[in-house]
């Protein structure tokens, strides 16, 4: 299915965001993306993978707490468009020949590609 390899792909990418109750910590961002992309579900059965997109869908939450605010909007974007995904992969108890086709193709990705570009340069930036 196109749109979960498009979500493991950006998983793998980047890691995201959202309000600033914590307030920003670059530093944690950037271990958040690193976690994000030592994660990998290729080849799991969906009982194994499940486990881990929660994981990562939580790493996604926590991001919305400690985005850097030169990125919050970009990185909002990215992830709000992300964990939408990810919510319904969670729903198909990680299996996506179950995953609703229908709400996955509703998700607006309108800005998606460009926030993700976004915040991968920052994280080129500033993250060692």
């Amino acid at each position: 299915m196109r749109y979960v390899a498009l979500l493991i792909a950006l998983v793998m990418v980047i890691a995201a965001c959202g309000d600033s109750e914590g307030g920003a910590d670059p530093e944690r961002f950037c271990e958040l993306l690193d976690e994000l992309d030592a994660q990998n579900t290729s080849g799991m059965s969906a009982d194994e993978a499940l486990p881990i997109i929660e994981e990562g869908r939580d790493k996604y939450v926590e991001g919305l707490e400690v985005v850097p605010d030169e990125i919050r909007a970009d990185a909002e974007t990215f992830a709000n468009f992300v964990i939408e995904i990810t919510d319904l992969l969670i729903a198909a108890d990680g299996d996506e020949s179950q995953v609703d086709v229908a709400a996955l193709e509703a998700i607006p990705d309108d800005g998606v590609d460009a926030a993700a570009e976004s915040v991968g340069a920052w994280r080129a930036s500033n993250c060692s």
